[in-house]
């Protein structure tokens, strides 16, 4: 398997979608790490870790339907870098570049995992057939927020609702800015960040509170799920390419 990801991505198994996951899952953990160096914490801060993290998601589910399409396919050991499973979105059958859902990947893994469950229990050492606990509702919670792909790579999409949720700084009414910075100054908690607009009369007519992070349960599933996909589809190129 080493020798594989030294390999052009086109002659790995999965045709490189679990390398490729592999880097944005990393870059995401860089990132996120030093996601404190990013001065004020404007509203755009935590989008690309967000995405990031997502994105590596996304290429895991693919990277494993991959290898369960061809792996028990009719054709292997001769599989063909052009084969690609096909994933079934409102009774359509879509080819696997054009779906980015979580949920309909998702949905697509246990139909493979029903339709293959006498083999891959045969051949794999792990009872994949049973998913881990929680992960159902990351993928919702997770596709919830972000059907399309597109909520974290850009400032404004189709949902506002949860447009205003990614932003770091959030309205919030003047008089409950102050009470929140009075709390936490009597409770002996961390600081917050207020932005106040103020009219000719030098009277505050509107504020914004910075949230240091935003969407919390959202990021929570994220990296929750990418761990658990990025060990899944390590598993399965162990015990069902290599063995």
């Amino acid at each position: 398997m080493f020798e594989e990801f030294l390999m052009p991505l086109d002659r790995h198994f999965d045709s490189g979608f679990g390398a490729t996951a592999n880097s944005f899952h990393e870059a995401a953990k860089a990132l996120d790490v030093d996601a404190h160096k990013t001065g004020f914490g404007l509203s755009s801060s935590k989008l690309p870790v967000f995405y990031l993290y997502r994105h590596a998601i996304e290429l895991y589910m693919k990277s494993i339907l991959t290898i369960l399409h061809r792996r028990f396919g009719s054709s292997f050991p001769n599989i063909k870098q052009t084969d690609f499973p096909k994933i079934k979105v409102k009774e359509k059958s879509e080819p696997i570049f054009r779906v980015h859902s979580i949920a309909h990947l998702f949905d697509e893994f246990r139909s493979l995992l029903e339709k293959n469950s006498d083999q891959i229990n045969s051949i794999g050492k792990t009872d994949w057939t049973k998913i881990p606990k929680g992960v159902d509702e990351q993928v919702e919670l997770i596709d919830k927020a972000d059907k399309a792909s597109t909520m974290f790579r850009y400032p404004m999409t189709l949902d506002p609702l949860n447009d205003k949720k990614k932003h770091s700084f959030k309205s919030i009414p003047p008089n409950e800015a102050i009470a929140e910075a009075h709390h936490r100054t009597n409770s002996k908690l961390p600081g917050v960040m207020v932005l106040a607009l103020k009219d000719e009369n030098e009277n505050i007519v509107e504020s914004f509170i910075h949230d240091g992070q935003p969407m919390p349960e959202v990021f929570n599933a994220l990296k929750m799920l990418v761990d658990t996909l990025s060990g899944a589809q390590l598993g399965m190129r162990h015990e069902f390419i290599d063995a």
